[in-house]
């Protein structure tokens, strides 16, 4: 939250917390986890500050390109 920006894409609009219970539930959800659980696991954090469209994308289970480049050219 320091930085203001979301971490998945980089934009800087109002951040919002996603927030799972526990990093083992990570794993529940299959094999091929989104780019956001992978972050969150590589972190070992159970938040991430993202902007609101793309916690509305964790929400609804979309991933856009702009998740992927941001996302592992800050952790890749």
């Amino acid at each position: 939250m320091l930085a203001g920006s979301c971490e998945l894409c980089g934009q800087t609009a109002k951040i919002q917390v996603h927030q799972i219970r526990r990093l083992a539930d990570l794993d529940r959800l299959g094999q091929t986890q989104p780019d956001w659980a992978v972050l969150m696991a590589k972190k070992r954090r159970k938040t991430l500050m993202v902007c609101p469209p793309c916690h509305e994308g964790i929400h609804e289970g979309h991933e856009t390109a702009v998740h992927e480049h941001h996302w592992r050219a800050r952790c890749g």
